[in-house]
This record gives C-alpha cells, structure tokens and sequence, in this order.
C-alpha cells in the first residue's frame, strides 16, 4: 500500500480502515508526504523509522533539489518564502506551521532538559476552562542578571471532555496540589455559569480552595495586545530569552509551535488575531493569561502639550 500526502490523512483513517487490510496477507505500507509539522501523526510515523525498536520501520527524508526532475530556481524560493514554508515544502523538514505567531520559539533556544520544580521559587498555576480540552499551566519566576525569567515546568494539555470537577481532581493530584501554588490565574469567561452545576467554573474552583484571579479590562482581555506582550519574553529585539519550557511539557510545546494566524485568500483583510482552531489554542491562551496577570500590561497615555 503506497499512501500519498499521509500527512493529510486523519490518523484513525490509517489505523482504524487501512492497517487492518495489511493484516490477511502480511502487507507493507509506504507513507508518503510533505512534513506538516511536530504535532502532526506523520511525524510520530517518521520518528518510529527513527527508533530501532521498531524493527519493520524505516524513515528518510529527501528534498526536492535532490530530484533530478526539480527545475525550480532556489534562491528565488527563498527569497519570496518564509523560512518556515522553504524547510518544510522542498527541504522535507519537520518544522512549525509558515505564519506562525511566535515565530522565535524554538525547541533549541526555548526548550530545557533541567527545568523542574524549584521550591525556593514562586509558583503560579494558569488555567483555560473548557470541557473539549481544557489546558493548565505550571510557572516559576526567577532571577537571571538582574531579570526576571519564567520557566513552565509542568502541565495538563490535550486532555479531552474533562469535566471541572476532574480538571481539579487532576491539578490536587500534582505534587504541588492546591497549598504549594502561590497564586491561580485564569480565562475570565470561568464566570459564567454552567447549566449542569448551576455554578461558574471559577466558583467550583473556588470550593476546592482555588481562588482564580484574573484581567477583565479590555486592554489586557485583548488577544493582540497579549501575544505582543509575550513575544518580548519569547525573545526580546535584543535576542535576550526570558521564557524557558520543559521538555516534558510537549503538549505546551506543540501548542506554541502551530499557534498561527489564518491564511489570506483573495487579498482579504485578516484581523490580527491567531486562528483558533480548537486545539493548539487552549495552551497559548492559558500561557497568556498568566503573562498579563504576573506581567500587567502597561496601557500607553496620550499627553497634550500646549506650546
């Protein structure tokens, strides 16, 4: 069986309907495609030919250039394609999504091996509600040369139909549990009320012994402003980085790396908010939330002067 584009191919289609049939007759399979990113299954499937524990897997990768029927001008492709969108299309690299919204988080400057639970330092929990895939966030502050820098070192992501009731069952459940948070942040919209309960997400929260503060003005609740915000600890202009993940917060990481805006068709004006596609969003959202509220936004005032 030869499947073209896999990448594009749902993952249950492969497991559920195409492996099975391989099974009778002791098939083979070759997947086929231009990679789509860490988050995407053809990844695992690529990282599988990696592992020599898999004994009947084999990977590779090929760029285009290497064909001897690609006639295209290269330094005319990089020059009118983002980086992101060259690796991934013709040189058959595993990157982020092209138009991604932190373009300068990246596995190697971002990413650390030795992060981990420090009691010496402050401690913030940030959660987004949600019953579809609700997303919590660990933070510690330190200071490095007189800075401050954050490190995310632990987490709930890609968790789905968790109820509120479990979401907390799960977060008493780390070693921190409720008493070693200094503070909980999270999504505003936690106030409204839920028909089931009868009670907000914030309230439930609250009886649990979790008191979510939270930015409800309409500076700091703006999506814009907040990506901007966090960009500057992502990487600042002069290359300095004040935002460190573990690598064992890989939901996290996926999530910062395919957060993207929608694509431009027809020459339409998009608005400057991230697509939000239900999925790499959540992670970002409550990463945001916890920025402005340890990081309060600071609005500009306009001065008149009168010469």
């Amino acid at each position: 069986m030869i499947i073209d584009e896999a990448s594009k191919i749902p993952q249950r289609t492969w497991e559920q309907y195409l492996r099975p049939t391989l099974a009778d007759r002791k098939g083979w399979a070759a997947f086929v495609s231009t990679p789509e990113g860490f988050g995407n299954h053809f990844h695992d499937l690529y990282q599988r030919g990696q592992d020599t524990s898999y004994k009947e897997w084999e990977s590779w990768q090929f760029p285009s250039w290497e064909s001897p029927y690609f006639k295209d001008d290269i330094e005319e492709l990089k020059k009118t394609l983002t980086k992101e969108t060259f690796e991934q299309e013709f040189g058959a690299s595993f990157v982020s999504y092209a138009g991604k919204v932190y373009g300068d988080f990246s596995r190697e400057s971002n990413v650390r091996s030795d992060l981990k639970y420090n009691p010496e330092l402050p401690l913030w929990a940030s959660v987004d509600f949600g019953y579809r895939q609700p997303s919590v966030g660990y933070y510690q502050i330190d200071t490095v040369n007189g800075q401050e820098v954050i490190y995310l070192i632990d987490e709930i992501s890609h968790e789905t139909e968790v109820t509120t009731t479990d979401l907390i069952k799960m977060m008493k459940a780390k070693p921190y549990g409720v008493r070693g948070v200094d503070r909980f942040v999270g999504d505003p919209a936690g106030g409204q009320r839920q028909s089931q309960s009868g009670e907000t997400d914030i309230q439930q929260f609250a009886k649990a012994g979790m008191r979510i503060n939270f930015k409800k003005d309409k500076h700091s609740r703006s999506i814009v402003n907040g990506v901007n915000h966090v960009r500057n600890f992502i990487k600042s202009a002069d290359g300095t980085v004040r935002f460190f993940v573990s690598d064992k917060c890989t939901g996290h990481i996926q999530d910062f790396e395919n957060y993207r805006y929608p694509e431009r068709k027809d020459q339409r004006i998009l608005k400057e908010e991230p697509l939000k596609d239900g999925f790499y969003e959540h992670g970002n959202d409550e990463m945001r939330y916890f920025f402005i509220n340890y990081f309060p936004i600071k609005r500009k005032k306009a001065f008149l002067f009168d010469f």
